[in-house]
């Protein structure tokens, strides 16, 4: 990148995927705005963090614009302009408000309305947010980067979680229009999208676990550093000419 220290704004930080991602960022000398939901998950990453590293932990909810608007401030003021932004934010209802995942795992007619809201607000709208706050100030710049962390399911759909699915296509989809939209700008816009990863998600030696392992070509689940690997390397180091792509972290091909 462009910049010795690049600020990068990560939402989505205090658990898996998003804090794997924080403690790569920090380690490598980005100067890191980190926000979540889970209070107390941001002050466990605090412990983790290494010494001296230059770091803005908030709590935010990516399902509100407002929020978001008011963390990209809170992130301007602090360290100046945003170079990276990463919407790591996402899940099914149950891992988010129990940290599990099996109860959401149901046929679509037997899924309520009000839950489709939920997970559309949470793994769209969230993406949504996050680029209609940080893009002003990077279109007005000429440069920046987004990543969004979508899912396998979102490329070849999920029995038992279609409308996760549908929202993760959706950020597939989103990511694409917003890489023709804005490559005038200067901006890449680019998805990771990971499979079966060892995250609250899955839980190690279950029923549901060892029958997806089978679908899986290196048969393990994947583990959380290794998609902030590509997450980092979007965010900090890929060429800008890279725009537009989803990188699929899935053991192997769905």
């Amino acid at each position: 990148m462009h910049a010795e220290s690049p600020t990068v704004l990560l939402i989505g930080a205090a658990h898996g995927i998003g804090r794997a991602a924080a403690l790569q960022l920090a380690a490598r000398g980005a100067k890191l705005a980190a926000c979540d939901i889970d209070v107390a998950g941001l002050e466990s990453l605090k412990a983790e963090l290494p010494a001296g590293a230059q770091v803005l932990l908030q709590q935010a909810d990516v399902t509100s614009a407002e929020s978001l608007a008011g963390f990209v401030a809170a992130t301007e003021a602090r360290f100046g302009p945003i170079d990276s932004a990463i919407c790591n934010a996402g899940g099914m209802i149950s891992l988010v408000h129990e940290g599990q995942v099996a109860s959401n795992v149901r046929r679509f007619a037997d899924t309520p309305p009000a839950d489709w809201k939920k997970i559309v607000d949470l793994n769209l709208y969230g993406v949504l947010n996050m680029t209609h706050a940080v893009l002003p100030g990077m279109a007005a710049r000429g440069r920046g980067r987004m990543v969004y962390v979508a899912s396998v399911s979102g490329l070849v759909g999920s029995p038992g979680l279609a409308v996760y699915s549908a929202a993760k296509g959706g950020v597939i989809a989103f990511a694409k229009s917003m890489a023709r939209e804005l490559g005038e700008n200067g901006i890449s816009v680019n998805c990771v999208a990971p499979g079966g990863i060892a995250t609250r998600a899955f839980s190690t030696g279950s029923a549901s676990v060892s029958k997806r392992l089978e679908r899986v070509a290196l048969g393990r689940l994947g583990q959380p550093e290794e998609v902030a690997n590509v997450i980092t390397y979007m965010a900090l180091d890929a060429p800008p000419y890279l725009t537009g792509e989803t990188v699929s972290v899935s053991g192997g091909p769905p």
